[in-house]
């Protein structure tokens, strides 16, 4: 029996964002790395999402000729009950206008159990992405150091790696440890290929997050004003709203309460400032995703949220 057709190869976690690098990673594992590992693909679901991202999804999936397993947080219980999974699909899965028809999509959720998420309080890929999948791993029966977990983190992100000293999990950064690509390679690998993620630079997966800087918040503000109606709804609904379970801690602590108003965006702008921002915003802010020349400069700035990665610095 070839050793790829063995059952001891081990299983290898590929944590799959949606974006260009980590269907590229997705991409060269399965050509380079199969007869390793047995893979699990998975996407966490956040439901902030692009339409265009779930569309391109179930492209890669279909031309690549793999399952990808949809998965979305189950945020219940108090803080100390960590947050679970259910597995969806491209058909049910949450859309982000969804929150017009419920208040329990998974990141409504996740405000209602800790407030509001910003570059302060960093919970919501811990939440909606890292917990969600390690519990989908549990649910097969998996430990956590039972697999690899492949993370599409680019050489020129360098900063973004996990300190593996204060979380010993088994990440592999593929695009580090054995390509050392560049957003640029990314770039010129998807330029030719028959598809790409439809988006521009600025825009990333994510509608609206708040690790964005303030300049690529502004230019979606221009482009696509809707994107901001969700978080416009958070704020209006959540900006004085502290978790009991968090006003407990911080007396406990002695510590004081804050008295907001809490806000989601970098130096605690609501998105009223963005708004006003947006309008004197003189020149568009570049594409990243058509450049194809060398790179020179690593760690240019970034705010994708990888699975068990530092974002959003």
């Amino acid at each position: 029996m070839s050793k790829y057709l063995s059952d001891d190869r081990r299983v290898g976690l590929i944590s799959f964002s949606g974006g260009e690098t980590s269907a590229f990673m997705l991409w060269w594992l399965l050509n380079n790395k199969k007869s390793e590992y047995r893979f699990k693909i998975v996407f966490a679901n956040t439901g902030r999402e692009n339409n265009e991202t779930l569309d391109f999804i179930k492209k890669c999936a279909e031309h690549f000729g793999v399952e990808i397993i949809w998965i979305e947080s189950n945020i219940w219980g108090n803080v100390r009950e960590k947050t679970k999974h259910v597995v969806v699909n491209y058909e049910t899965a949450t859309r982000n206008q969804d929150w017009k028809k419920r208040d329990n999509t998974p990141y409504e959720e996740m405000v209602k159990k800790y407030g509001l998420p910003n570059i302060a309080n960093r919970f919501s890929t811990r939440e909606l992405k890292d917990r969600p999948i390690q519990s989908y791993m549990r649910s097969l029966g998996f430990k956590d150091l039972d697999y690899d977990i492949f993370i599409g983190i680019r050489y020129d992100e360098l900063d973004r790696m996990i300190d593996e000293t204060k979380n010993p999990r088994n990440f592999i950064y593929p695009l580090i440890k054995w390509m050392k690509w560049t957003k640029k390679h990314i770039n010129f690998w998807w330029s030719q290929m028959p598809f790409r993620l439809p988006l521009k630079g600025w825009e990333g997966n994510c509608c609206d997050c708040y690790k964005k800087v303030l300049e690529k918040l502004m230019q979606i503000m221009i482009d696509d004003a809707w994107k901001f109606e969700f978080p416009e709804y958070l704020e209006w609904k959540y900006e004085y709203y502290i978790p009991e379970s968090r006003i407990e801690k911080m007396v406990s602590n002695l510590k004081p309460i804050p008295s907001g108003p809490f806000r989601l965006f970098r130096d605690n702008h609501s998105v009223n400032d963005i708004r006003q921002k947006a309008k004197k915003l003189k020149k568009k802010i570049k594409d990243d995703t058509v450049d194809v020349s060398f790179q020179i400069k690593l760690f240019e700035e970034s705010e994708s949220c990888e699975v068990f990665s530092k974002c959003g610095s």
